[in-house]
């Protein structure tokens, strides 16, 4: 699978992206809300102007955000955006304002899209009937009738509201890093194998890795060095696990 690490601004690197050859927009945007020099707000209007042309009619933009950077992403293209995902913390942050407003436990995620995106709803399991039907079959020859129950199906789809746990426990490269499985989630629901993901500011490379895990090629870009170089190492390492893991019908490779 092909993936294309970018190093620069992404206004710039995005300029080199075919035209329509993106499904798909996984990314963690600068919420401006620190004064760290990579939480710089990227200008909205060149911005939706490379998001519209590399995308392709029926690919959908998912977007973190945190408010107050939730409400202004959201009203910067009104005529895309479609609805929200809302990515549940197991443990909050904000311990020191705790005594003047409620910790933070929760990001947005924000899907926008043209047209109809891929869609595969990834359903939960194992949920309790709910339910049951009585139905009546009849026999022609003898006028018996065989009362079954036809119970609901125990899984269900999927609801705005998802948790994943932090990965920080393994390893934290970057300060507003994302859980992979949560981005294995998102590339799962939106593509299917093979398409492309762009993440125009990988950071530390999560979005990279995901897309190594599920079989997408995978574009990303980034300004820092320092990020470019985490993100490259990452996401060789999950190709080399990906390759090393056993062919569960053939040999290994």
């Amino acid at each position: 699978m092909k993936h294309n690490l970018m190093l620069g601004d992404c206004l710039e690197r995005m300029k080199q992206i075919e035209t329509g050859t993106v499904d798909m927009i996984l990314c963690d945007l600068p919420y401006g809300t620190t004064c760290c020099s990579w939480d710089a707000v990227i200008p909205f209007e060149p911005l939706w102007e490379q998001y519209e042309r590399v995308i392709k009619e029926n690919g959908a933009i998912v977007l973190f955000a945190a408010q107050p950077f939730t409400a202004v992403l959201a009203a910067s293209n009104l005529d895309m955006f479609r609805y929200e995902w809302i990515y549940e913390k197991p443990n909050a942050t904000g311990f020191m304002n705790a005594n003047k407003q409620p910790m933070r436990a929760h990001e947005n995620i924000l899907v926008f899209y043209k047209s109809q995106p891929t869609y595969n709803p990834i359903k939960t399991t194992g949920h309790q009937r709910q339910k049951s039907r009585r139905k009546d079959i009849g026999s022609e020859c003898y006028g018996k009738t065989l009362k079954l129950n036809d119970y609901d199906s125990t899984e269900r789809y999927p609801r705005s509201v998802q948790t994943f746990s932090s990965d920080k426990q393994k390893s934290n490269f970057h300060p507003t890093q994302k859980p992979v499985a949560l981005c294995e989630y998102l590339i799962r629901t939106y593509t299917n194998e093979g398409e492309t993901v762009l993440d125009n500011t990988m950071g530390s490379g999560t979005t990279g890795v995901a897309c190594v895990n599920t079989g997408r090629a995978f574009i990303g870009i980034e300004q820092e060095q320092k990020y470019f170089d985490i993100a490259q190492e990452r996401i060789a390492q999950a190709g080399t696990e990906k390759d090393m893991q056993p062919d569960l019908f053939g040999e290994a490779v």
